[in-house]
């Protein structure tokens, strides 16, 4: 039988344009993939939950649903919403769920850190020291690495941009990178300086740029 929980709430941000209920659907699939949700673990009633966030019964109940069809939780008429069993839950989608928020720290931790004029040695060695302080030092020999050219293969040639560096701004730790790829149509890569030095790139330097996401910016 699901066990109430005690411990876990929902919270809004009111700053952020993301609707209420697209909020609390994506706080429930982080704290099922880093497990401060279980299997079988129930959540807030929708009167509950409504109440202490000051929003309508049916934000909530529209959050719920959509993680129902989802799979992430399991409903029943009565009987409330608790996270699915462990064999009903995607394994495959709660890994990038973990993926996808290691990225989003790893992006504010880099931005905090170029804001503080922290280099990448500085800021990797500080968190190798909070993992080693928790009982988790960084083993060197076991990183996992793909060589450059099975990285490669993985990049679809469909997410590759051709073209020649147009221009090159170049700060201490970062640099931006603008390369044409046709006539009156150019892309801005942002690279780290270290990235600059080893791929030799100057102005006038044919490039392939492998598109990783859609964070490029593209102009005319």
């Amino acid at each position: 039988m699901p066990v109430a929980r005690s411990d876990f709430s929902f919270g809004l941000d009111r700053s952020d344009p993301t609707p209420a209920y697209v909020q609390l659907e994506r706080q429930v699939r982080t704290a099922v993939a880093d497990g401060t949700l279980a299997p079988g673990e129930r959540l807030p009633s929708v009167r509950r939950a409504a109440q202490d966030l000051a929003v309508s019964t049916s934000t909530v109940a529209r959050a719920y649903a959509t993680l129902a069809r989802e799979g992430v939780l399991a409903s029943r008429p009565g009987g409330g919403s608790s996270v699915a069993s462990r064999e009903r839950l995607d394994q495959p989608a709660l890994v990038r769920q973990r993926r996808e928020r290691v990225r989003a720290l790893a992006r504010q931790i880099t931005v905090r850190a170029l804001a503080l004029g922290v280099g990448p040695a500085e800021a990797i060695a500080a968190v190798e020291h909070e993992f080693a302080e928790r009982g988790q030092p960084h083993d060197a020999q076991h990183t996992e690495q793909l060589p450059a050219s099975a990285e490669a293969e993985l990049l679809s040639a469909r997410n590759q941009l051709h073209g020649v560096v147009s221009a090159i701004r170049r700060g201490e730790v970062i640099a931006e990178v603008t390369f044409e790829l046709h006539p009156k149509s150019e892309a801005v890569a942002v690279v780290t300086v270290q990235s600059l030095r080893r791929l030799g790139l100057r102005v006038g330097t044919p490039l392939v740029a492998h598109v990783k996401a859609t964070e490029i910016t593209l102009g005319r």
